[in-house]
């Protein structure tokens, strides 16, 4: 439990609530927050994996609207996989070849090759499941695994029990590592906290807290992803990682190159930003002024403004100490996404999903016919035969340094962007009750 007067973030039993006004919100600034952190081009690693992982969950999520159940990792390995191919794989004789999805026959600048680093792709050109207990590559521990991650922090109606199962799961399928496995994890708990926390309006910093007490209980042996969770949960901990030399922070966090440290990175310069808010609300000693430009107050306290104000500034932060990790900054943008979201994520009318367009305004089962019926509920992976392999034969980007008005026009005919805006949609006729 949580100590009081602390809102209740991580649920052991209970999720998210699809059928809430801002969710759909929530879905949209999540998935488009690897596009926005990094370059616009289709080929973006983080974008395309994250863009795999939400297929994978929008084919369980139909597969439930219509009465049957899937294994949620087996899906998620057969999406890694199709990327994989689609990037250049020579799959070995035994391994599945699965046919092309949606994602390939309808999203061609998600699922256009491109460049690709880290241990995600040579862990699934194996052709092998990697599993906690079995893994492709034992001490895997590239950052990728974050942004690919992230998007289990959205799946609706079920609490952290649940949660850090499915997320652990997908993570072995390609680092072996327990620290990674751990960091991926909490950054879903974390991204399930901050949307949490928009109705709540729960700061940062709880979130952040409530992360690392359930991230207590993950059983993997990873005390160096658990000591920096803690360390960031500390306020005079996280305070002192900025003082002193810029050398002061990468000593103690790393300089981002694997995944826990990434994570580290990303949520201290968050934090920061947040604390630095608070701190000149405060000294101002005058509730009116909201703190300083671009922050706004609430019930006493101040926030430091929009998502895009707040990974911008948590960008630079990072930048000054010489953190060039672009696994971190993703880490920035996909937590403000979840917690304050993107302007990007605004949908105009321009925007809305055409008909045709993949039918992604409407649920479909796995024959493409309509389907509807209550928000699918989804717990730990099954083992159905449904998605196993016996079926199968830089930050210089919208809203993280310019202004959403000065990249406005651009946004509205990416292709990238108009994407991942058909892909939440569908997540959100899918999810949705």
């Amino acid at each position: 439990m949580t100590s009081p007067g602390t809102p209740e973030l991580l649920d052991r039993d209970h999720g998210l609530d699809p059928s809430s006004s801002d969710y759909p919100n929530a879905v949209r600034s999540v998935l488009l927050a690897p596009w926005s952190a990094g370059e616009p081009a289709a080929g973006n690693e983080a974008v395309q994996l994250s863009a795999r992982t939400v297929s994978a969950l929008n084919e369980v999520a139909r597969w439930a609207n219509d009465g049957q159940s899937a294994d949620p990792t087996a899906c998620a390995w057969l999406a890694y996989l199709r990327w994989a191919v689609a990037n250049g794989a020579q799959l070995p004789s035994d391994a599945p070849r699965p046919p092309a999805d949606v994602l390939d026959r309808d999203f061609p600048a998600l699922s256009a090759a491109g460049p690709h680093e880290g241990d995600s792709f040579t862990a699934l050109a194996t052709g092998r499941l990697g599993e906690v207990v079995r893994p492709v590559l034992p001490d895997a521990q590239s950052p990728e695994v974050l942004a690919r991650t992230a998007p289990y922090g959205l799946i609706p109606n079920v609490g952290w029990k649940s949660l850090i199962v499915l997320a652990l799961d997908s993570a072995a399928i390609t680092h072996g590592s327990p620290e990674a496995q751990t960091a991926a994890t909490a950054l879903v708990l974390t991204v399930h906290a901050a949307v949490r926390a928009r109705s709540s309006d729960a700061s940062l910093a709880e979130v952040l807290a409530e992360t690392a007490r359930v991230s207590s209980a993950i059983t993997r042996p990873a005390p160096r992803t658990r000591d920096l969770l803690a360390t960031l949960a500390d306020a005079d901990a996280r305070a002192a990682l900025w003082t002193g030399a810029p050398e002061t922070l990468t000593g103690r966090l790393g300089t981002g190159d694997t995944a826990t440290q990434a994570l580290a990175l990303g949520l201290a310069a968050l934090l920061a930003v947040e604390d630095a808010a608070s701190r000149e609300f405060l000294a101002s000693g005058d509730s009116a002024r909201g703190g300083h430009a671009g922050s706004r107050v609430s019930e006493g306290r101040a926030w430091p403004g929009s998502g895009d104000d707040v990974a911008r500034n948590a960008c630079a932060l990072l930048t000054d100490r010489g953190v060039t990790s672009c696994a971190a900054q993703q880490v920035v943008v996909v937590v403000a996404a979840a917690r304050w979201g993107l302007a990007a994520a605004r949908v105009e009318a321009e925007d809305a999903p055409r008909a045709g367009d993949q039918q992604a305004a409407e649920p479909m089962t796995s024959d493409g016919t309509d389907s509807p019926g209550d928000a699918p509920i989804l717990g730990a992976p099954t083992g159905s035969h449904r998605g196993s392999t016996e079926n199968t034969g830089n930050t210089e980007r919208a809203g993280i340094t310019e202004s959403a008005e000065e990249t406005g026009s651009r946004d509205a005919v990416d292709p990238v962007r108009t994407e991942l805006l058909r892909l939440a949609e569908h997540w959100t006729s899918l999810w949705r009750p």
